[in-house]
């Protein structure tokens, strides 16, 4: 068996916290703990190798008293399952969720207790966040939901939550905040509109991240103002029937003074426990999860670095990366390094991959002469016959029938290109470039198609 080692490593000092999504021990997985025993339970977590704070969220009480509530899904589990929660490595748990009162205020105190007796930290029984600390770094935890029955919880509106952050961002500002949140539509890929700008509002308050659950499939992950947004991590462990609620997100942060990296480990529920996926089923199961999501992912081990799409990095140590922007999907793989395959894919439907020959740097997609066809923008360091020294090129290609075509394989601009972006005026899509004059000049310059190749142009 391969074991996912997450956890703090001796000789890093960066702050490291994993998080899981929905958790619920009744129904199905109360049956199987049942015949087969709460080993089956502890074992879930196995391939996380013990990070030193795991954080989930609990669907449902920990009691074995306490009124049904009336409504068609109710969960518990009896308290003897936190100390196998704590056995598993779980650090922190979650109660801000629509199912925290299923079996009333009594099943609520009795899951306080069953937490706070196993030594397990919750999450959501008060208005502010947990800090969280492995001596050298600090991290701010708030728990929230904003969905039904909630709403004897201390934050279960959009304006408790925002008062929560303001509170605590005028004392602790220099502490990364990350949100935990219960919010959104069940089994729907993409969040509710007022997610997103409650999102944008909640980055510009301050929140360093937001994490969520609830609909119990993963939905889109973004960045705003280059914060992550992961809208929802779907289940991690459940009865999950239902299409597509058997794939889940785990996420581990790394935070300094900052939030330094975001990784993902992509997993599918078997039986109603998660499971470590091979690397083509890893591939096909991110492609379903950041089809409609802009952001770039490479290949560590079994887990998947998340940056934003202009941050893309080939001088990375891996082979492969998956780019998603503009409801498509580049899969590069590094064969050496100056020789790459691209394959394309675009409403589910990918291109024959081609070779890319020379040292990849940059990697952009973009409309770029205006003919409403998808086109990549690729930078390449190589030589070509007419120029044989060394040095950064833009390479194009446009999808065409299913198809990447080359658009324009063009070896020179006035000077040599240090770095190119897209610029967008009036709906018309142009390039912009960083070039070298000599070693301490340099020029930034526009560009614009016209159907041979890049002329040089001013923007009035």
């Amino acid at each position: 068996m391969i074991v996912l080692l997450i956890s703090c490593n001796s000789k890093k000092e960066d702050l490291k916290i994993v998080f899981t999504g929905d958790i619920i021990l009744d129904r199905g997985v109360k049956d199987e703990l049942s015949l087969h025993g709460d080993s089956l339970l502890t074992n879930s977590f196995g391939f996380l190798g013990k990070p030193e704070f795991l954080i989930v969220n609990l669907e449902g009480a920990l009691t074995d008293s306490g009124i049904q509530q009336t409504d068609k899904y109710n969960f518990k589990a009896d308290t003897l399952k936190a100390s196998v929660l704590k056995k598993a490595g779980v650090t922190h748990v979650s109660i801000a969720n629509n199912h925290i009162y299923d079996y009333g205020k009594i099943g609520y105190i009795n899951t306080l207790n069953a937490l706070e007796n196993n030594n397990l930290k919750p999450l959501g029984n008060t208005n502010h966040p947990t800090i969280i600390t492995n001596g050298k770094y600090k991290c701010a935890v708030l728990s929230a939901s904003l969905t039904a029955h909630n709403d004897s919880l201390p934050i279960s509106s959009i304006k408790d939550l925002k008062s929560s952050i303001k509170t605590f961002l005028y004392s602790l500002k220099s502490i990364p905040l990350v949100l935990y949140i219960h919010w959104g539509l069940e089994l729907q890929p993409r969040p509710e509109k007022w997610q997103t700008n409650l999102a944008k509002e909640l980055v510009n308050l301050g929140v360093d991240a937001i994490i969520g659950h609830h609909p119990h499939i993963t939905q889109t992950i973004e960045f705003i103002n280059d914060k992550p947004i992961i809208y929802s991590l779907g289940n991690f462990i459940a009865d999950a029937y239902l299409p597509n609620t058997q794939r889940s997100y785990i996420v581990e942060l790394g935070i300094k003074d900052n939030i330094e990296s975001i990784k993902l480990i992509p997993t599918r529920l078997d039986r109603y426990f998660p499971k470590q996926l091979s690397l083509n089923e890893q591939i096909s199961d991110i492609k379903e999860h950041i089809k409609c999501s802009d952001i770039s992912l490479s290949r560590e081990n079994l887990m998947w670095n998340i940056k934003q799409t202009n941050k893309i990095n080939f001088s990375e140590s891996t082979d492969l990366w998956l780019y998603s922007e503009k409801n498509t999907i580049s899969t590069i793989k590094k064969i050496n390094p100056y020789s790459h395959l691209l394959e394309f894919q675009k409403n589910g439907k990918a291109t024959i991959p081609i070779n890319l020959h020379g040292k990849l740097s940059e990697f952009q997609i973009a409309d770029i002469n205006n003919d409403s066809q998808i086109d990549i923008l690729i930078g390449i360091n190589k030589k070509v016959k007419f120029d044989p020294t060394i040095k950064k090129r833009i390479n194009i290609y446009t999808l065409q029938d299913d198809a990447l075509i080359p658009l324009w394989l063009g070896t020179k601009f006035i000077h040599d290109v240090e770095s190119f972006d897209i610029f967008i005026n009036e709906n018309k899509n142009y390039l912009t470039t960083i070039e070298r004059i000599n070693e301490t000049k340099k020029a930034k310059r526009v560009y614009e198609w016209d159907d041979f190749g890049f002329a040089l142009t001013e923007l009035n």
